[in-house]
């Protein structure tokens, strides 16, 4: 039984009473009509101010508005027990005493009402299979409401159980798709370190062994130039020749390798591929490859993109795009369809990324509306502008 139906019960119990006064059907005296109205309205109060029908919350504690709903029913009643449908008061106390007593509680409350509903036919010289079947009849009543509100209950905390553990099953599956990112991001990035790494030894080696022998022997050669004649020093100076040039080569490749860009492409497809209920569209449009620290600091602004993205947008689809300009600047811009937000409150990881943008004196652009996705847009100037030349700042647009 909800509050809306035992309030409608007990109204329509307390106007048939009137009903039935004003049409000369009960005629009670003044003093006692003027209390059973006073007892009536009573439960009425207590029960509307508890029942939170009108009012946002409970006024009453519960056992209070208990007593005095089970205290003014009993008044109502005995103050006339002729009117004998008012004994559906005490289907709704018994119906409201289930949400906010024990089971034992509610049984004796149960029999306390229908033990009045018997003393009250028998005040009114009812007889005894009048007496039997009126307390018989509103014994079931009682029970039937006190089963019904019960399983309604039960129902109803099994319900909000399942809620709460579907809740945590999302936000453990949120977590779960989160964790898979950064998780792939951290892969890229050991990936690209330890390409990186590899290069790096190569190119020491090629400079530590092979480039020390060539410089060896082009002194070796120098010395023999001196003291050959004839073909035999034409042969070591075109020897010495070649040696010279072996070790430009040799030097210019270790420079190479030390100064080739890191695959910034190839890291972002590593990084951003196969996002969990994320479709990623990536574009990359880079003639010039930036420098390390440039597309590592592209690579670390993309991953925080996609973590946003898993984490709070709730969007399907991501579209990233990185440009490079004729002045050699090189932009990442990221879209995605989420549910957007009226503001933006830089967390950490947005943080973070404005501060490493601001390393290489970038720019980042925040932009995002309810039902408009997010926006993120980074841009890096060429290092030939001069990294201390431009100051970093941080656009929310809302």
């Amino acid at each position: 039984m909800s509050a809306v139906t035992g309030l409608a019960a007990a109204l329509v119990a307390g106007g048939a009473a009137l009903v039935s006064a004003a049409t000369g059907g009960w005629q009670p005296e003044p003093a006692l009509a003027a209390a059973w109205c006073l007892a009536f309205a009573g439960y009425v109060v207590v029960f509307v101010l508890h029942a939170e029908v009108l009012v946002p919350r409970p006024l009453l504690p519960d056992r209070a508005a208990a007593v005095l709903l089970l205290v003014a029913g009993l008044a109502v009643w005995f103050l006339a027990p002729e009117l004998n449908w008012m004994a559906t008061l005490f289907v709704v106390t018994a119906a409201s005493w289930t949400s906010l007593a024990p089971a034992r509680a509610v049984v004796a409350v149960v029999a306390v009402q229908s033990a009045a509903v018997a003393a009250g036919m028998l005040l009114i010289g009812a007889d005894g299979a009048g007496v039997l079947g009126a307390a018989g009849a509103f014994a079931s009543f009682q029970a039937f409401a006190v089963v019904v509100v019960g399983s309604a209950e039960r129902e109803g905390a099994a319900r909000a159980e399942t809620d709460r553990a579907h809740a945590e099953l999302r936000a453990a599956h949120e977590q779960l798709r989160s964790a898979h990112a950064e998780l792939r991001a951290a892969t890229a990035l050991l990936s690209a370190a330890s390409r990186d790494a590899e290069r790096l030894r190569i190119a020491r080696d090629l400079h530590d062994g092979v480039g020390h022998q060539l410089t060896a022997l082009a002194l070796e050669l120098e010395i023999a130039g001196h003291r050959a004649t004839g073909d035999g020093a034409r042969h070591v100076t075109r020897a010495r020749e070649v040696a010279k040039d072996l070790l430009g080569e040799v030097r210019a490749t270790v420079g190479a390798l030390r100064d080739e860009p890191q695959r910034l492409e190839q890291t972002l497809r590593e990084l951003l591929g196969r996002l969990p209920g994320v479709q990623v569209h990536l574009a990359v449009d880079v003639p010039e490859p930036p420098g390390q620290e440039v597309a590592l600091v592209l690579v670390r602004a993309a991953q925080e993109v996609a973590t946003n993205t898993l984490r709070h947008a709730a969007a399907r689809r991501l579209d990233v795009t990185v440009s490079q300009d004729d002045d050699g600047a090189v932009t990442l811009r990221a879209h995605d369809d989420g549910r957007g937000v009226p503001a933006v409150v830089p967390g950490h990881g947005l943080q973070g990324m404005v501060e490493r943008v601001r390393s290489v004196g970038g720019l980042v652009v925040v932009d995002s509306a309810p039902g408009a996705g997010f926006s993120v847009t980074v841009h890096l100037p060429a290092p030939a502008h001069g990294r201390g030349a431009v100051v970093a700042r941080e656009q929310v647009v809302t």
